[in-house]
């Protein structure tokens, strides 16, 4: 008898319907957040009320603690724990869709991130509010945000799918969720962005996320359908 392949989770009981009301609800989110930071003068002022209040609080071991930290999303060590996490969930699951998310997700998050910065070329807080090393690129959105978001976001939905202990899939949701938010965290305390900057990232991230999840859940049901229709092929995969 073959070594049966390991079945993914049962599906989380959130319908493509909703998953589609939800990914609208972000791209309004996306647009109000653009549309407030370019033209409502109070979402500036809110910025920089944060950003002075941060440099307030900061200390000189909390800006080297989350350096260190923050420098685990830029881009290349982003690409390096994504290939090392989807290589741990080929192995153990052996399932190829993985590489196929995890190849689109930073296609996807990298060009939002250059081409929006490209397009609206928004200056960051002034480097006298900054810790060291400086960023020189646009400001908005943030890059970290958004790639954390959409790359380790990506990483939890996989985990859910495919784990079947409901403990793993609880930690995955946990540990990116925390470590999302503390990523976008990480960069209004550096002084490397403003608030907004990083509401678009997580707004955006958490978009392309959901877009994939849903091009995703299509293609398993359109997938289970053409199974149900050719039993001896379901059989033989």
């Amino acid at each position: 008898m073959s070594h049966a392949e390991p079945q993914p989770a049962p599906p989380a009981r959130v319908t493509r319907p909703r998953l589609r009301a939800v990914l609208w609800g972000l791209l309004v989110v996306d647009v109000l957040i653009v549309a407030g930071r370019l033209w409502l003068p109070w979402v500036s002022a809110t910025d920089l009320a944060i950003h002075n209040w941060v440099l307030t609080v900061r200390t000189p071991l909390g800006g080297q603690l989350v350096t260190d930290f923050t420098n685990l999303g830029r881009t290349l060590p982003m690409l390096v724990i994504g290939l090392v996490a989807t290589t741990a969930l080929f192995l153990v699951y052996r399932r190829a869709a993985v590489w196929t998310v995890m190849l689109i997700v930073p296609v996807c998050s990298v060009g939002t991130t250059e081409s929006l910065k490209a397009i609206f070329r928004l200056t960051r807080p002034d480097v006298s509010g900054a810790v060291a090393p400086f960023e020189d690129s646009f400001s908005f959105p943030s890059g970290h945000t958004l790639n954390s978001t959409a790359i380790i976001g990506a990483l939890a939905y996989l985990t859910c799918w495919l784990a079947r202990r409901a403990w793993v899939r609880i930690v995955a949701v946990v540990a990116a969720s925390a470590w999302i938010v503390a990523m976008g965290l990480s960069r209004v305390y550096l002084g490397h962005h403003w608030p907004s900057d990083v509401a678009l990232g997580w707004s955006l991230g958490l978009t392309w996320l959901v877009a994939i999840i849903l091009t995703h859940q299509g293609w398993l049901s359109r997938r289970a359908i053409g199974a149900a229709d050719d039993p001896v092929h379901a059989v033989s995969t």
